[in-house]
């Protein structure tokens, strides 16, 4: 990085780019600058040249189905800066992006278009316009995955306030995809899965939709697929940040503790080695315990024990007696204390005695949850149209008949 970085502070930048326009040289040119885009604070300065229009207009141009390698890696890490996205965007430069992507069905650009919805400000906003086309994408194509994984990751990314998303669910049909590609039975590969579940938490930003999920029997699908997938932090994180959105809403919250396991889940992944989903965690059975009492005292319980163990497992290990003796305060006999048991093996403590530890579909599997973790996160989508208020302003889009958000 910072041999990448000096090449950039000694102005060899706009060099590179002005080489761009000579046929002979562009192939080395676009490796070099591909390199130096895969700096974070490289790619801000690509901002400050001609690569943009540059690089847009042998984009657009290119009259093969395929896009050179080359020129298409550059352009989703230059997609990746706010900035650069937003000169991508100015004019109809997004709308020609779709139109190719779509025409093509090329899953590389609609990566880089991806890059673009990932940025929060105006550019989302243009995004109002392609839900449709997106939504209509993901149901109807069946033979390519990689296509339809980048247009969920897309509609996943377009978290703007009072968008109706059940209005969007319910046009295009999009539950009996999600429940499918949920389905325990379904072969469905990771990466798809959980950018359906990233999905599944943007749509239940909004209180109808995340209604409407619930009542779909989706809660009850997240929970079987937290048991299948518990060595992938990545999809359990995403799991647990659905379960926070919904318990936002009251309808879900009372879904969530009362009708499902969801909370128990929660409980046993609060000491998860991930930091992420600890943080996660713990923000949600806050919210629960204000909500249940009877949660609470369970939740506080936990709490305690884990604070606690190494007095717990000491009491337990020698009752009725204490340390003697030369080693009472050499280490080697306070070790064998010190978090070297579950935090739930006294699960009296936190569901009552007549407890069955088991786990929770039946069997005598561990449901620990023991990964390491990274969040790459996601954070951490044309017909139809679309319309709510961004910014104080109304917006939709278009074509199709008027869709007024609730």
């Amino acid at each position: 990085p910072e041999f990448r970085w000096s090449i950039v502070r000694c102005g060899l930048l706009p060099k590179f780019v002005a080489l761009l326009g000579n046929v002979n040289q562009r192939e080395i040119a676009l490796c070099i600058l591909y390199q130096l885009s895969m700096d974070d604070r490289s790619r801000g300065a690509f901002t400050y040249t001609d690569a943009i229009p540059t690089t847009m207009r042998l984009l657009l141009d290119c009259q093969t189905e395929k896009v050179d390698a080359e020129l298409i890696a550059l352009t989703i890490n230059l997609a990746s800066n706010r900035r650069n996205s937003q000169l991508i965007c100015e004019g109809s430069g997004l709308r020609l992006l779709f139109k190719r992507a779509f025409h093509f069905r090329d899953s590389c650009l609609l990566k880089m278009i991806r890059n673009i919805s990932s940025h929060d400000g105006p550019t989302k906003e243009l995004f109002i316009d392609y839900l449709g086309e997106l939504a209509e994408a993901i149901v109807k194509i069946h033979d390519q995955d990689d296509f339809v994984i980048e247009c969920v990751g897309i509609l996943a990314n377009i978290t703007l306030p009072n968008l109706d998303y059940k209005l969007i669910v319910e046009e295009f049909s999009l539950l009996p995809f999600i429940e499918r590609k949920l389905s325990p039975d379904s072969k469905t590969e990771d990466d798809m899965i959980l950018e359906v579940v990233i999905l599944i938490g943007t749509l239940a930003l909004d209180d109808n939709c995340a209604s409407l999920l619930a009542q779909s029997g989706i809660i009850q699908r997240l929970i079987e697929l937290l048991n299948a997938k518990q060595e992938d932090d990545e999809i359990v994180c995403q799991i647990v940040y659905v379960f926070y959105q919904m318990i936002f809403h009251e309808a879900t919250r009372r879904v969530i503790v009362s009708e499902t396991g969801a909370p128990a889940y929660l409980v046993d992944l609060m000491h998860d080695k991930n930091v992420e989903i600890r943080k996660v965690c713990a923000q949600t059975l806050d919210i629960i315990s204000e909500f249940d009492s009877e949660w609470a005292a369970k939740i506080q319980r936990v709490k305690f024990q884990w604070h606690n163990s190494q007095w717990l497992d000491m009491v337990a290990a020698q009752p009725g007696t204490g340390f003697h003796g030369d080693d009472e305060y050499d280490s080697d006999a306070f070790g064998q204390f010190v978090h070297d048991s579950d935090l739930l093996d006294h699960p009296d403590l936190v569901y009552g005695s007549g407890f069955d530890h088991r786990g929770f579909d039946g069997s005598d599997e561990d449901e620990d949850f023991d990964p390491d973790f990274h969040v790459a996160a996601h954070q951490y989508p044309f017909g139809g149209n679309y319309a709510g208020l961004v910014n104080g302003e109304d917006v939709m889009y278009r074509p199709g008949n008027p869709h007024l958000s609730s």
